[in-house]
Protein backbone atom coordinates (compact mmCIF):
# COMPACT_ATOMS: atom_id res chain seq x y z
CA UNK A 1 0.00 0.00 0.00
CA UNK A 2 1.01 3.60 -0.38
CA UNK A 3 1.09 4.08 3.34
CA UNK A 4 3.40 1.10 3.68
CA UNK A 5 1.23 -0.60 6.25
CA UNK A 6 0.99 -4.36 6.16
CA UNK A 7 -2.24 -5.59 4.62
CA UNK A 8 -4.58 -7.81 6.48
CA UNK A 9 -7.36 -10.08 5.38
CA UNK A 10 -9.83 -7.25 4.83
CA UNK A 11 -10.61 -5.32 1.66
CA UNK A 12 -9.51 -1.99 3.14
CA UNK A 13 -6.31 -0.89 4.79
CA UNK A 14 -6.69 -0.72 8.49
CA UNK A 15 -4.22 2.19 8.61
CA UNK A 16 -5.30 4.58 5.84
CA UNK A 17 -8.61 3.05 4.74
CA UNK A 18 -7.59 2.64 1.15
CA UNK A 19 -9.37 -0.02 -0.93
CA UNK A 20 -7.13 -2.99 -1.35
CA UNK A 21 -8.97 -4.79 -4.23
CA UNK A 22 -12.34 -4.84 -5.93
CA UNK A 23 -14.70 -7.54 -4.85
CA UNK A 24 -16.85 -9.68 -7.10
CA UNK A 25 -19.72 -7.90 -8.85
CA UNK A 26 -22.96 -7.67 -6.91
CA UNK A 27 -25.98 -9.50 -8.27
CA UNK A 28 -29.57 -8.37 -8.43
CA UNK A 29 -30.54 -10.41 -5.45
CA UNK A 30 -29.16 -11.06 -2.04
CA UNK A 31 -27.44 -14.18 -3.35
CA UNK A 32 -23.84 -13.92 -4.30
CA UNK A 33 -22.39 -15.99 -7.11
CA UNK A 34 -19.85 -18.50 -6.14
CA UNK A 35 -16.25 -17.62 -6.99
CA UNK A 36 -14.84 -20.47 -9.01
CA UNK A 37 -11.24 -21.38 -9.14
CA UNK A 38 -10.20 -20.87 -12.79
CA UNK A 39 -7.45 -23.37 -12.49
CA UNK A 40 -9.58 -26.05 -10.99
CA UNK A 41 -11.67 -28.71 -12.68
CA UNK A 42 -15.18 -27.92 -13.77
CA UNK A 43 -16.55 -31.09 -12.14
CA UNK A 44 -15.96 -31.71 -8.51
CA UNK A 45 -14.55 -35.08 -7.42
CA UNK A 46 -16.82 -37.48 -5.55
CA UNK A 47 -16.81 -37.08 -1.84
CA UNK A 48 -15.94 -40.17 0.17
CA UNK A 49 -18.13 -40.54 3.28
CA UNK A 50 -16.39 -40.74 6.59
CA UNK A 51 -16.24 -44.14 8.26
CA UNK A 52 -18.65 -44.63 11.23
CA UNK A 53 -17.16 -44.34 14.66
CA UNK A 54 -16.27 -47.55 16.45
CA UNK A 55 -18.99 -48.96 18.76
CA UNK A 56 -18.54 -48.25 22.42
CA UNK A 57 -17.23 -51.08 24.55
CA UNK A 58 -19.70 -53.17 26.48
CA UNK A 59 -20.20 -52.01 30.02
CA UNK A 60 -18.52 -54.12 32.62
CA UNK A 61 -20.17 -54.57 35.97
CA UNK A 62 -18.53 -56.12 39.01
CA UNK A 63 -19.25 -59.78 39.44
CA UNK A 64 -18.34 -59.83 43.10
CA UNK A 65 -18.61 -57.31 45.88
CA UNK A 66 -14.80 -57.15 46.31
CA UNK A 67 -14.37 -55.98 42.70
CA UNK A 68 -16.52 -52.87 43.09
CA UNK A 69 -13.65 -50.54 43.97
CA UNK A 70 -10.94 -52.38 42.00
CA UNK A 71 -12.01 -51.88 38.43
CA UNK A 72 -12.28 -48.70 36.40
CA UNK A 73 -15.67 -47.08 35.96
CA UNK A 74 -17.55 -48.18 32.85
CA UNK A 75 -17.28 -46.11 29.73
CA UNK A 76 -21.01 -45.38 29.77
CA UNK A 77 -23.22 -45.21 32.85
CA UNK A 78 -25.64 -48.10 33.18
CA UNK A 79 -29.21 -47.61 32.08
CA UNK A 80 -31.64 -46.42 34.78
CA UNK A 81 -33.56 -49.24 36.34
CA UNK A 82 -36.33 -48.30 38.83
CA UNK A 83 -35.98 -50.01 42.15
CA UNK A 84 -38.51 -52.53 43.44
CA UNK A 85 -40.85 -51.03 46.01
CA UNK A 86 -42.34 -53.52 48.48
CA UNK A 87 -46.18 -53.57 48.66
CA UNK A 88 -47.72 -51.41 51.38
CA UNK A 89 -48.70 -53.22 54.58
CA UNK A 90 -52.36 -54.29 54.80
CA UNK A 91 -54.66 -51.82 56.58
CA UNK A 92 -55.26 -52.53 60.23
CA UNK A 93 -58.35 -51.95 62.31
CA UNK A 94 -62.06 -52.18 61.41
CA UNK A 95 -62.92 -50.12 58.36
CA UNK A 96 -66.60 -50.20 59.33
CA UNK A 97 -65.91 -48.20 62.43
CA UNK A 98 -64.51 -45.32 60.29
CA UNK A 99 -67.52 -45.29 57.98
CA UNK A 100 -70.36 -42.84 58.58
CA UNK A 101 -73.34 -44.41 60.42
CA UNK A 102 -76.31 -45.27 58.19
CA UNK A 103 -78.74 -43.34 60.40
CA UNK A 104 -76.77 -40.10 60.23
CA UNK A 105 -78.34 -38.89 56.90
CA UNK A 106 -81.83 -39.68 58.24
CA UNK A 107 -81.13 -37.73 61.42
CA UNK A 108 -79.85 -34.77 59.44
CA UNK A 109 -82.94 -34.86 57.19
CA UNK A 110 -85.29 -35.00 60.19
CA UNK A 111 -83.55 -32.05 61.86
CA UNK A 112 -83.77 -30.06 58.61
CA UNK A 113 -87.49 -30.87 58.27
CA UNK A 114 -88.18 -29.77 61.86
CA UNK A 115 -86.33 -26.50 61.26
CA UNK A 116 -88.35 -25.86 58.08
CA UNK A 117 -91.65 -26.53 59.90
CA UNK A 118 -90.66 -24.22 62.77
CA UNK A 119 -89.75 -21.50 60.28
CA UNK A 120 -93.07 -21.87 58.41
CA UNK A 121 -95.15 -21.82 61.61
CA UNK A 122 -93.27 -18.82 62.91
CA UNK A 123 -93.80 -16.96 59.63
CA UNK A 124 -97.54 -17.71 59.68
CA UNK A 125 -97.85 -16.53 63.29
CA UNK A 126 -95.94 -13.34 62.54
CA UNK A 127 -98.08 -12.58 59.46
CA UNK A 128 -101.51 -13.46 60.86
CA UNK A 129 -100.96 -12.52 64.48
CA UNK A 130 -103.09 -13.78 67.36
CA UNK A 131 -106.90 -13.99 67.11
CA UNK A 132 -107.28 -12.61 70.64
CA UNK A 133 -105.27 -9.39 70.12
CA UNK A 134 -106.88 -6.46 68.24
CA UNK A 135 -104.98 -5.26 65.20
CA UNK A 136 -103.40 -1.79 65.56
CA UNK A 137 -104.24 0.84 62.95
CA UNK A 138 -101.23 1.65 60.81
CA UNK A 139 -100.45 5.35 60.12
CA UNK A 140 -101.44 6.38 56.59
CA UNK A 141 -99.06 9.27 55.93
CA UNK A 142 -100.42 12.83 55.51
CA UNK A 143 -104.09 11.75 55.49
CA UNK A 144 -103.99 11.12 59.25
CA UNK A 145 -103.64 14.35 61.32
CA UNK A 146 -100.82 14.44 63.84
CA UNK A 147 -101.30 14.82 67.57
CA UNK A 148 -100.22 18.51 67.41
CA UNK A 149 -102.71 19.38 64.68
CA UNK A 150 -105.52 17.63 66.52
CA UNK A 151 -104.77 19.57 69.68
CA UNK A 152 -104.61 22.99 67.93
CA UNK A 153 -107.77 22.64 65.82
CA UNK A 154 -111.11 22.77 67.67
CA UNK A 155 -113.33 19.79 67.11
CA UNK A 156 -116.97 20.24 66.20
CA UNK A 157 -119.55 18.24 68.12
CA UNK A 158 -120.90 15.34 66.13
CA UNK A 159 -124.43 15.90 64.90
CA UNK A 160 -126.93 13.28 65.99
CA UNK A 161 -127.78 10.71 63.38
CA UNK A 162 -131.25 11.09 61.90
CA UNK A 163 -131.39 7.55 60.47
CA UNK A 164 -133.30 5.06 62.66
CA UNK A 165 -131.29 2.20 64.16
CA UNK A 166 -131.49 -1.03 62.19
CA UNK A 167 -134.15 -3.35 63.45
CA UNK A 168 -133.03 -6.73 64.69
CA UNK A 169 -134.20 -9.63 62.58
CA UNK A 170 -135.47 -12.43 64.80
CA UNK A 171 -133.54 -15.65 64.39
CA UNK A 172 -135.87 -18.39 63.17
CA UNK A 173 -136.18 -21.31 65.51
CA UNK A 174 -134.79 -24.43 63.82
CA UNK A 175 -137.36 -27.06 63.14
CA UNK A 176 -136.42 -30.41 64.56
CA UNK A 177 -136.58 -33.18 62.04
CA UNK A 178 -138.46 -36.13 63.46
CA UNK A 179 -136.40 -39.25 63.79
CA UNK A 180 -137.14 -42.68 62.45
CA UNK A 181 -140.17 -44.38 64.02
CA UNK A 182 -139.23 -46.82 66.78
CA UNK A 183 -141.06 -49.28 69.01
CA UNK A 184 -141.82 -47.29 72.18
CA UNK A 185 -143.52 -50.18 73.98
CA UNK A 186 -140.30 -51.10 75.79
CA UNK A 187 -140.40 -47.76 77.70
CA UNK A 188 -144.13 -47.91 78.52
CA UNK A 189 -146.04 -49.43 81.45
CA UNK A 190 -149.20 -51.59 81.37
CA UNK A 191 -152.20 -51.99 83.66
CA UNK A 192 -154.12 -55.31 83.39
CA UNK A 193 -157.38 -56.58 84.93
CA UNK A 194 -155.95 -59.77 86.45
CA UNK A 195 -152.76 -61.87 86.36
CA UNK A 196 -152.42 -65.66 86.56
CA UNK A 197 -150.33 -67.00 89.44
CA UNK A 198 -146.73 -68.15 88.72
CA UNK A 199 -145.87 -71.83 88.25
CA UNK A 200 -142.86 -73.98 87.28
CA UNK A 201 -141.91 -75.09 83.78
CA UNK A 202 -140.86 -78.62 82.73
CA UNK A 203 -137.29 -77.86 83.89
CA UNK A 204 -138.46 -76.81 87.37
CA UNK A 205 -137.86 -73.05 86.82
CA UNK A 206 -140.31 -70.54 88.30
CA UNK A 207 -142.23 -68.65 85.61
CA UNK A 208 -144.16 -65.42 86.22
CA UNK A 209 -146.85 -63.96 83.94
CA UNK A 210 -146.69 -60.27 84.83
CA UNK A 211 -147.97 -57.41 82.65
CA UNK A 212 -144.46 -56.14 81.83
CA UNK A 213 -143.84 -59.38 79.89
CA UNK A 214 -146.02 -57.91 77.09
CA UNK A 215 -143.61 -54.95 76.70
CA UNK A 216 -140.17 -56.65 76.81
CA UNK A 217 -139.96 -57.65 73.13
CA UNK A 218 -139.43 -61.34 74.03
CA UNK A 219 -142.04 -63.66 72.50
CA UNK A 220 -141.30 -66.58 74.85
CA UNK A 221 -142.60 -64.62 77.85
CA UNK A 222 -146.24 -63.56 78.29
CA UNK A 223 -148.93 -61.97 80.40
CA UNK A 224 -151.90 -64.17 80.98
CA UNK A 225 -155.09 -64.14 83.04
CA UNK A 226 -157.28 -67.07 84.18
CA UNK A 227 -160.22 -68.14 81.98
CA UNK A 228 -161.82 -66.28 79.07
CA UNK A 229 -160.58 -62.71 78.86
CA UNK A 230 -163.19 -61.47 76.37
CA UNK A 231 -164.26 -57.87 77.21
CA UNK A 232 -161.20 -57.23 79.39
CA UNK A 233 -159.25 -53.97 78.94
CA UNK A 234 -155.49 -53.37 79.08
CA UNK A 235 -154.18 -49.78 79.44
CA UNK A 236 -150.68 -48.92 78.23
CA UNK A 237 -149.13 -45.60 79.36
CA UNK A 238 -146.34 -44.22 77.14
CA UNK A 239 -143.21 -42.54 78.52
CA UNK A 240 -144.08 -39.32 76.61
CA UNK A 241 -146.65 -38.13 74.07
CA UNK A 242 -145.95 -40.03 70.88
CA UNK A 243 -147.25 -39.95 67.32
CA UNK A 244 -148.04 -43.59 66.61
CA UNK A 245 -148.22 -44.98 63.09
CA UNK A 246 -148.45 -48.73 63.71
CA UNK A 247 -149.55 -51.08 66.51
CA UNK A 248 -149.32 -54.86 66.81
CA UNK A 249 -149.83 -57.90 69.04
CA UNK A 250 -148.60 -61.49 69.49
CA UNK A 251 -152.02 -62.94 70.40
CA UNK A 252 -151.02 -65.95 72.55
CA UNK A 253 -148.27 -67.65 74.55
CA UNK A 254 -145.69 -68.16 71.76
CA UNK A 255 -143.52 -70.70 73.54
CA UNK A 256 -142.75 -74.41 73.21
CA UNK A 257 -141.11 -76.82 75.68
CA UNK A 258 -139.47 -80.23 75.31
CA UNK A 259 -140.59 -82.69 78.00
CA UNK A 260 -138.65 -85.97 77.59
CA UNK A 261 -138.92 -85.82 73.80
CA UNK A 262 -142.51 -84.54 73.79
CA UNK A 263 -142.97 -81.02 72.39
CA UNK A 264 -145.49 -78.96 74.37
CA UNK A 265 -147.02 -76.16 72.25
CA UNK A 266 -148.17 -73.53 74.74
CA UNK A 267 -149.56 -71.32 71.98
CA UNK A 268 -152.10 -74.03 71.09
CA UNK A 269 -152.64 -75.10 74.71
CA UNK A 270 -153.64 -71.62 76.04
CA UNK A 271 -156.45 -69.38 74.76
CA UNK A 272 -155.66 -67.05 71.81
CA UNK A 273 -157.01 -63.55 71.27
CA UNK A 274 -158.97 -63.40 68.00
CA UNK A 275 -160.02 -59.70 67.83
CA UNK A 276 -159.07 -56.45 69.62
CA UNK A 277 -159.87 -52.71 69.60
CA UNK A 278 -157.15 -50.05 69.91
CA UNK A 279 -158.32 -46.73 71.42
CA UNK A 280 -156.23 -43.52 71.60
CA UNK A 281 -156.47 -40.20 73.48
CA UNK A 282 -158.24 -38.37 70.65
CA UNK A 283 -160.99 -41.01 70.55
CA UNK A 284 -159.67 -42.86 67.51
CA UNK A 285 -160.64 -46.55 67.58
CA UNK A 286 -158.94 -49.13 65.34
CA UNK A 287 -160.33 -52.69 65.16
CA UNK A 288 -157.96 -55.56 64.37
CA UNK A 289 -158.88 -59.14 63.53
CA UNK A 290 -156.20 -61.71 64.34
CA UNK A 291 -155.20 -65.08 62.97
CA UNK A 292 -154.08 -68.06 65.06
CA UNK A 293 -150.35 -67.67 64.32
CA UNK A 294 -147.58 -67.03 66.83
CA UNK A 295 -146.00 -64.19 64.77
CA UNK A 296 -146.47 -60.46 65.43
CA UNK A 297 -149.59 -59.11 63.67
CA UNK A 298 -149.64 -55.32 63.03
CA UNK A 299 -152.17 -52.74 61.82
CA UNK A 300 -151.61 -49.21 60.44
CA UNK A 301 -153.24 -46.42 62.51
CA UNK A 302 -152.16 -43.43 60.37
CA UNK A 303 -150.62 -40.73 62.58
CA UNK A 304 -152.20 -40.62 66.03
CA UNK A 305 -150.64 -38.52 68.80
CA UNK A 306 -151.39 -40.00 72.20
CA UNK A 307 -150.03 -40.65 75.66
CA UNK A 308 -152.06 -43.78 76.43
CA UNK A 309 -153.29 -46.75 74.43
CA UNK A 310 -156.30 -48.82 75.52
CA UNK A 311 -156.53 -52.40 74.24
CA UNK A 312 -159.87 -54.20 74.58
CA UNK A 313 -160.05 -57.95 74.04
CA UNK A 314 -163.07 -58.42 71.78
CA UNK A 315 -162.88 -62.16 71.09
CA UNK A 316 -160.90 -65.02 72.64
CA UNK A 317 -160.59 -68.67 71.54
CA UNK A 318 -161.23 -71.76 73.61
CA UNK A 319 -158.25 -73.50 75.31
CA UNK A 320 -156.38 -76.29 73.56
CA UNK A 321 -156.31 -80.00 74.26
CA UNK A 322 -153.70 -82.52 75.37
CA UNK A 323 -150.86 -82.15 77.84
CA UNK A 324 -150.32 -78.46 76.95
CA UNK A 325 -153.97 -77.47 77.48
CA UNK A 326 -154.30 -74.46 79.82
CA UNK A 327 -157.42 -72.34 80.51
CA UNK A 328 -155.65 -68.98 80.35
CA UNK A 329 -155.94 -65.98 78.01
CA UNK A 330 -152.37 -65.03 77.06
CA UNK A 331 -150.57 -62.22 75.17
CA UNK A 332 -146.82 -62.51 74.54
CA UNK A 333 -146.03 -59.07 73.10
CA UNK A 334 -147.41 -55.64 72.16
CA UNK A 335 -145.81 -53.33 69.56
CA UNK A 336 -146.30 -49.52 69.49
CA UNK A 337 -144.31 -47.87 66.67
CA UNK A 338 -144.02 -44.08 66.44
CA UNK A 339 -141.95 -40.96 67.11
CA UNK A 340 -142.01 -38.52 70.05
CA UNK A 341 -144.60 -35.77 69.47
Amino acid sequence: MKCGHALGVGRFCVNCGHLVSEGPPMGDTAERPAVLDPAGPTVSAPVTPLPPPPPPPEPRFPLYADEVGAGAPPAYPPAYSPGYAPPPPPPTGNHRGDARPAWLPWLAGAVALVLVLVAVVGTVLLVNGSDDEPEADEPSGSDTPSATESASEPTEPASPSTSPPPSETPTPTPTETPGEPTDVATTATATVPRTAPPNTDVDGNLVRYEARNMLDGVSTTCWRMPGDGSGSTITVTLAEPTTLTEVGIVNGYAKTSDDDGTVLNWYRGNRRVLAVEWTFDDGTVVTQSLEEVRALQVVDVGEVTTSTVTLRLVSVSAPGTGRSARDYTAISDLSLVGTPA
